[in-house]
């Protein structure tokens, strides 16, 4: 279960750095405590949560 919702519309934090990643237009960026992945798009900037401990995709 993600720890909070997906937002589609946020600032970037003044404290995230650009991780190098990237898929087409999208570059991945995080902060030191890694709760929240801020997807800089064409339009803007989301915020996707962490999931919950014992979550994983398969």
């Amino acid at each position: 279960m993600p720890t909070a919702p997906y937002d589609p519309d946020v600032p970037l934090p003044a404290d995230a750095r650009d991780t190098g990643y990237r898929h087409g237009e999208w570059r991945l960026w995080l902060t030191d405590d890694r709760r929240t992945a801020y997807v800089r798009t064409p339009d803007g900037v989301e915020a996707w949560p962490s999931v919950t401990d014992g979550m994983a995709c398969m």
